[in-house]
Formats: C-alpha cells, sequence, structure tokens
C-alpha cells in the first residue's frame, strides 16, 4: 500500500485584495468594533460560496485521521485532521455528492444539498480503530505531525491559521522514545532542553527564549507547578512561546510562554494496555491504560491510568518511588450536554539535593567542568528521604447554546504537599562545599474557575471564531516549619570519612539546636477577563485580535517569626495581542506575524529612607513573524519564525541617588531584550520514515540595569543555540513488518549561572546521543532504548551532573 494520498485540491488564488480592506487594516486597533460594522456592509452584497464540514469516524466510534473526504462532481477536497474533522469550502450552491475515501477501501458516499454552511452528520466507516491504525502505519503519514489544539488560542484553531508558535510532543513519539520521566519529553521541543531544573520536591523547570517556564497549566486551566509530573497520564504536551499573558494571564505564563500539558480522556470503545519497562539503575517502571464505556448507549466513559515508578541513582547514593492513580469519567447527557470528571492523583519519596550554587569569590573555576567535584558524587545517603502528594481534580462542562455558540466551564483544584529534610550546596572554594540542610513542610492549594463561551459565526461573508471568557484563580501557601542550618564542610578532591557520615539522625539534632522559624503562610488571588476575535478578511488573510484585563490581589505574607503580615498590595494589568496570517496558498502555506504581550505583578519596595514605593506591573512585548508550511500532503510540516521581545519597568539598583545608611534606591526604569530565531521541522519524506527537528537561537540582554550586570546575558537564560533531531524508521510491509529503529540528537550551547563584571561561571555545552529499536505488533510493543550513548559528561543550571549512558527495555501488551 504506497500511503493515503489526498485528492488535487484545486487552489484559486484572489488576484488582488480590495483597497478598502487595508485602510481598515491601518486602524485596525482603535477602531474595531467599527470596522466590524463596516465590513459587514462591504461584504454583505458580495455573492456567498457555501462549505461543507463533519467528523469522521471509525467503527468503534474513534475519530478518523488522515481521510480523503472529497466532492465528486468538482473534484476537490481535503483530509480529515486528527479529530477526524474536515471541511471544504467555496463550494457553488445547489446538489453535491460527497464521497469519503480510505486507500484500499471502498468509497462512501453521501448526497449534500450546500445551501451555505453546511454540516452533515458524522459519517461512520465500515473500518474500526485497529484497521485504521495498520492502514496509517502501511501509508506514508507523518506520525508526529498532530498540532491540532484547542488549547492554544482557546478556540479549534487550526496551525497554520494561528499567528502563534507552538510545539507538540505526542504520546506516540513519547511511546517510541520510551520517556519514563517528564524532562525527557522535552527534548523534542526547540529550545526547551537547556536550563532543565530539578529541585527538591522534584519539579521540573526549563527556559524558552531566554526566560524560565513552569510547568502551571494542566488542560488550559492553572494547577500548582512545585511538583514532579508522571508522564502516564499524558496525551500531549503543547509548548506555546511568547509572552502569552493575554489568554492565559500571569498566573500560567512567562515571558518565553507557558507549557500545558493535556491530559488523556475517555473513549468510545474497550481498549487498553500494560507496560512494564526495566533499565539501569534499577529502573522497574509498570504502567497501565484502560478505557471502557459504563453503559450501552456510551453515553458514561471511563478511563483509569496509572504508573508505579522505582529508580535508583547513578551517583553513589539516592532513589526515587513515585506512583499514579489517575480516573477519568466523560458524560454525555444529551446531544447539547457533556460533562467530563478528571483526578489525578501522584506521590513521591526519595532523596534530593536542591542543588549547587557558586557564592564564593574564593572559587576560581570559570566554569562545570573546571571543578573536580565527582560527577556520582551526591553528598547525602539514602536515609535522608522527603515525600510529596499531589492531587489534581478538574471538571469541564460543555454545553452547545446553539450551532454558532458554545458554553465551556472548566474548574481546577491542585494540593500539593511536601515534607522533606532537604539539602543544598554552596561551592566555597576549589575543593570544598559546605552541606546546607532544611527542614519545611510545605502546603500549597491552588484554584481556578474559568468560563468560556466560544463562537463561530459570519457576518456577511467574514466569518468570525471568538472566545470570550473570565477565570478566577486562587493560590494559598503554608510553609509552617521551616528550619535551616549548614551542617558541614565537605572537601570533595579527598572526602575523607566525613562525607559518608551524614544521616537523617545527625540531621534531625542539628535541627533541632535552630530556634528561629523562617516559615510563612499567605494567599493572592487573580481575577481576569479576556475576549479574542480570528475573523477572515478575505479567504486568505485572517486577523486575530486579543485583549485581556488582570486584577491581582496579593493578600500578603505572615511570618511565624516576627507574627506580622507583610506585602499586601493589588495591581492591574492590561494586556492586548494582534495577529496577522496570510495564506497564499490555502491550507498549505501561510506568512504570519503577530504582537504579543506579557506581564508579571511587581511587589512594593521598601526604600532606604523608609519610604515605600508602589511600582507598576513589569511587561514584556513580542514582535514575530515568520512562515508555516504543510505541503506535499502533510508530509512536510514546518515553522520558522524571527522574535524580538522588549522586557520594560523591571526594578534595578538607583546608581545616581545618594544611599542612605550604606542601602540604594530601588527605581522601575529597567530594559531587557530578547532576540531569537525559531526553527521546527516535521517530515516524512518516504514511507515509513519519520523526522521532527528543531534549532533555536537566542541573544538575550539586559539593557538597562545595575551596572555590574547592564549589557550581558542575564543567568539562567539558557543557552543561544540549541538543536534536536530525532528520526525513526518503521517497516511497514514483508515479514518484519512493525519492526522499527530510531535515533536522535540533543545539542545545547554553554549556559551562564554567573555573569557579571566580577565574574562569569557557565555550564559547558554538551551533545548528547540516542537511539532505540523497537518492534509493534497489534497485540505487543516491543522496544530498546539507549540514552546518552556517548555517555556525556552534564550539568543542568542548578549545577546537577545529568544522567550519563543508560539503557531501558520495554514490553507492552495491547488488549
Amino acid at each position: 500500500m504506497t500511503g493515503i494520498r489526498a485528492i488535487p485540491l484545486l487552489i484559486k488564488l484572489r488576484e488582488s485584495i480590495p483597497v478598502s480592506y487595508f485602510l481598515i487594516y491601518t486602524k485596525m486597533k482603535r477602531l474595531y468594533f467599527f470596522t466590524m460594522i463596516i465590513l459587514a456592509v462591504l461584504t454583505g452584497a458580495y455573492a456567498q460560496n457555501g462549505s461543507i464540514k463533519g467528523q469522521i469516524l471509525t467503527s468503534d466510534g474513534q475519530p478518523a485521521e488522515f481521510v480523503t473526504v472529497g466532492v465528486k462532481e468538482l473534484q476537490i477536497g481535503t483530509i480529515t485532521d486528527s479529530k477526524g474533522n474536515f471541511r471544504i469550502k467555496k463550494l457553488p450552491f445547489g446538489n453535491h455528492t460527497l464521497y469519503v475515501q480510505l486507500v484500499g477501501y471502498g468509497a462512501i458516499e453521501q448526497a449534500v444539498e450546500v445551501k451555505g454552511e453546511t454540516t452533515v452528520p458524522a459519517i461512520s466507516l465500515k473500518e474500526n480503530a485497529q484497521v485504521l491504525q495498520e492502514v496509517l502505519i502501511k501509508g506514508n503519514t507523518n506520525r508526529f505531525a498532530q498540532k491540532e489544539s484547542e488549547h492554544i488560542a482557546r478556540l479549534p484553531l487550526k496551525n497554520i491559521e494561528n499567528p502563534q508558535v507552538y510545539n507538540v510532543v505526542s504520546k506516540e513519539i513519547m511511546q517510541e522514545q520510551i520517556v519514563t520521566d517528564y524532562k525527557s519529553a522535552f527534548k523534542n521541543i526547540p529550545g526547551a532542553n537547556s536550563g532543565i531544573a530539578h529541585s527538591s520536591n522534584g519539579r521540573y523547570m526549563n527556559v524558552t527564549r531566554g526566560f524560565n517556564l513552569g510547568n502551571a497549566a494542566r488542560n488550559g486551566i492553572g494547577t500548582s507547578s512545585v511538583a514532579e509530573i508522571d508522564p502516564a497520564n499524558l496525551e500531549r504536551i503543547e509548548a506555546i512561546k511568547g509572552p502569552s499573558g493575554t489568554l492565559y494571564g500571569a498566573s500560567l505564563s512567562t515571558f518565553g510562554g507557558l507549557y500545558n500539558r493535556v491530559t488523556k480522556k475517555p473513549f468510545e470503545t474497550f481498549k487498553g494496555n500494560a507496560s512494564f519497562t526495566t533499565g539501569s539503575w534499577d529502573l522497574n517502571r509498570f504502567t497501565a491504560d484502560i478505557n471502557t464505556p459504563l453503559n450501552e448507549e456510551k453515553t458514561v466513559l471511563f478511563r483509569l491510568n496509572t504508573a508505579l515508578h522505582s529508580e535508583k541513582s547513578f551517583q553513589d547514593a539516592g532513589f526515587s518511588k513515585t506512583y499514579l492513580v489517575a480516573p477519568t469519567v466523560s458524560i454525555k447527557v444529551n446531544d447539547r450536554l457533556s460533562v467530563l470528571f478528571d483526578v489525578e492523583l501522584y506521590g513521591r519519596k526519595g532523596t534530593n539535593i536542591y542543588g549547587n550554587t557558586i557564592a564564593s569569590t574564593k572559587v576560581t573555576a570559570s566554569s562545570m567542568d573546571q571543578l573536580k567535584i565527582g560527577y556520582k558524587q551526591s553528598f547525602t545517603n539514602n536515609s535522608i528521604i522527603a515525600s510529596t502528594r499531589t492531587q489534581n481534580i478538574y471538571s469541564q462542562v460543555n454545553y452547545k447554546m446553539s450551532s454558532q455558540w458554545t458554553s465551556q466551564t472548566n474548574f481546577g483544584t491542585s494540593l500539593v504537599e511536601f515534607e522533606f529534610p532537604a539539602m543544598t550546596l554552596n561551592t566555597i572554594t576549589d575543593s570544598t562545599v559546605t552541606r546546607n540542610i532544611w527542614d519545611q513542610f510545605t502546603r500549597q492549594v491552588a484554584t481556578q474557575i474559568q468560563q468560556n463561551f466560544i463562537g463561530d459565526f459570519k457576518i456577511g461573508r467574514m466569518r468570525n471564531r471568538v472566545v470570550a471568557g473570565i477565570d478566577y484563580s486562587s493560590v494559598n501557601f503554608d510553609f509552617p516549619n521551616t528550619r535551616g542550618a549548614v551542617y558541614d564542610t565537605v572537601n570533595f578532591i579527598k572526602p575523607g570519612k566525613r562525607y559518608a557520615a551524614i544521616s537523617i539522625n545527625e540531621i534531625k539534632n542539628k535541627v533541632a539546636t535552630v530556634t528561629t522559624n523562617s516559615g510563612s503562610t499567605g494567599k493572592y488571588n487573580y481575577l481576569g477577563a479576556y475576549v479574542s476575535d480570528v475573523f477572515n478578511l478575505t479567504e486568505n488573510l485572517n486577523v486575530m485580535l486579543s485583549l485581556r484585563l488582570d486584577r491581582f490581589d496579593n493578600k500578603g505574607s505572615y511570618s511565624y517569626t516576627t507574627n506580622a503580615t507583610t506585602g499586601i498590595y493589588k495591581q492591574t494589568a492590561l494586556s492586548p495581542k494582534f495577529g496577522l496570517v496570510y495564506q497564499p496558498v490555502k491550507e498549505k502555506v501561510a506568512v504570519f506575524a503577530n504582537y504579543m504581550n506579557g506581564y508579571q505583578f511587581v511587589a512594593p519596595v521598601n526604600q532606604p529612607d523608609g519610604s515605600v514605593s508602589n511600582f507598576k506591573p513589569q511587561f514584556a512585548n513580542q514582535l514575530e513573524g515568520g512562515v508555516k508550511l504543510d505541503v506535499l500532503e502533510n508530509k512536510i510540516s514546518t515553522t520558522i519564525s524571527y522574535y524580538d521581545i522588549k522586557v520594560i519597568n523591571q526594578v534595578r539598583t538607583d546608581m545616581e541617588r545618594a544611599p542612605v545608611n550604606g542601602n540604594r534606591f530601588s527605581v522601575q526604569d529597567g530594559n531587557q531584550t530578547s532576540k531569537g530565531l525559531d526553527f521546527e521541522l516535521i517530515a516524512n519524506p518516504i514511507n515509513g520514515l519519520n523526522v521532527v527537528a528543531g534549532y533555536a537561537y537566542n541573544v538575550s540582554k539586559l539593557v538597562k540595569a545595575n551596572e555590574n550586570v547592564n549589557g550581558r546575558r542575564p543567568t539562567n537564560s539558557g543557552a543561544k543555540n540549541t538543536a534536536n533531531v530525532w528520526a525513526s524508521y518503521r517497516v511497514t510491509s514483508g515479514s518484519i513488518k512493525g519492526f522499527g529503529l530510531g535515533a536522535g540528537v540533543n545539542h545545547s550551547g554553554e549556559q551562564f549561572v554567573i555573569n557579571n563584571t566580577t565574574r562569569e561561571f557557565t555550564v559547558p555545552a554538551y551533545t548528547v546521543l540516542d537511539a532505540t529499536v523497537f518492534y509493534d505488533q497489534p497485540g505487543y510493543r516491543l522496544g530498546i532504548k539507549l540514552d546518552n550513548i556517548n555517555n556525556e559528561m552534564y550539568w543542568n543550571t542548578y549545577l546537577q551532573p545529568q544522567t550519563p549512558r543508560r539503557v531501558s527495555a520495554s514490553l507492552t501488551v495491547k488488549f
């Protein structure tokens, strides 16, 4: 079978765009609503073309992707997306024959009368999901090009229609790479594989476009970002690039963007799998994914994902044990109303080292590879155990108000508790570190309620896709018991007996002598309202206009030591967004540009003279332009863009004003720039071969800052150059059908940990090679993965050594 072939698309390009449209566009920001009215009048007199849209399903109710749908008489058509949806435009009014074709199987034909935008009922193939998957494996399909999402723009918008840049890591590529931890998935995101940090409670952070990004978004709404994440329940990871405060607010996004993790949802057939993975350092991991309808009508669906994981460290001490239980229920009440309930329970016990700092001027080394700290030195032992517990509860209610409007209500709450003796390292000379210990209990509760109204309607010939929403977020934190002390000093070149003598009993005895409790408790709230409209000025040109108003209310932080509450303040931010997409070749080639805005609220500052400065929010403004391609029947999908981010209102030290009592004043006029290039390629050049590759180039600079860092690259802003490639080949026919090979390369340039006029300290550049071999059959899957083949020694920006060469093997049974 040669693969799925879409029928030729007869694309007629508009010869020119009316001048009036350009005149309207130049005043778009100030006259948006007036423009809508004028365009409605101008376009109302034009003759309307019709369209047909709908969904194709398999016989067992699954969305049928990559199925050809066309109009027989006109020989035009399209291919269904990842959700089985299709839309054929520019159709004359009248009777037509719609046909659905799966290569190698009979076509389905259906008479359709087109009067305008015509929606046909869902069409079911005779083949089930398993047959369709076999066809896709045999065919020349791009298995990694699954970028359609309702979360990116909070609208069902195609990638090629979206003026924003984003990347998606699907569960398929995570399975192929035998991903057993969350951070490994980020190897597939351009620019995100640098600056990964692993803190004392297990969480991961990344750097994108020169800024740190957490993982605070889950299914598009807020959740805790201070705990580790197990990938077993992930459908995909969405990396949304650039300041995204307009739709997501400051609580979820940073100036570099945000990561949204999308969890697995139930579907209408009984299906599942169980997997066991083992490997180096006593890796043992069991996962299960079970899906089933709970009634004959298939209106109540249930899915359970679970994982048990244990693993030792490659260092001389250290281990981690985790569990995940994630049940999901969806209920279709009627044709208009559906409800989804989603729970995620996660727990972790294990050793932790928060990281290493280079604060002392006695350290003469300028790079981590110049320090002689042993790569396998953990500075801990297995009696020093920290524990984490996470509980995420999520629900979504969708109500079809009309053929044009849908109401979507989201609710999410997240509870995280972690209790530990934790340890940090501080390198004080070229041969010694201090071990600092902490005894702490932390509880954080994050809650978000979100209401969206999503519309798809026309004014004249102009299609509008609109989301208008309001969300409320509340975060409560409590650190009731926080005590810390310097435990000891260790010579890491000649460790001696003292190095291994540390124990939990010694830590408890040391902490018991500390009388100061630095713990605190507090609360802050966000209230935001936003609206975004994507409308077509012409068939090939669409505009996105978005605006958000956010109110931040910090209730302050109560100190258990001083019995005082400080840091109470309120701030308001207005965040606009503007985007243009022009498709010279419809659905194939898009030229885009965007202006995006993000913001962070800034706490008041107590000045040396006793006054208090109430500062404004800090803003980041991005200008970006680029090209998106989706050509050769979806075989090549690529995005390339250039961005320029300017950050204003940063707080810095005022060196021109005389100090008071030796202390300097703070002033809010600091600026920072971050410019760069983003490139992604997802390709299926020949039958069975799939490639995903990326490159990110970033130049960040503090252009108005404290004198000792002005004009320099900010610390922890990631590498200037990063690159990633993953290629896999799967045999699609013959006696070894399902056998495959994969290999990948990840490169990160040098990263600054310290960068000022006094000194520089860096994490050196690194290149890591990975490879896999697998055998995938309808009833089972075998896979073997070799990570870090070249056994590269490299560190993250917390100066923690990363995993050396590792082998893992996985067996999955499907049912």
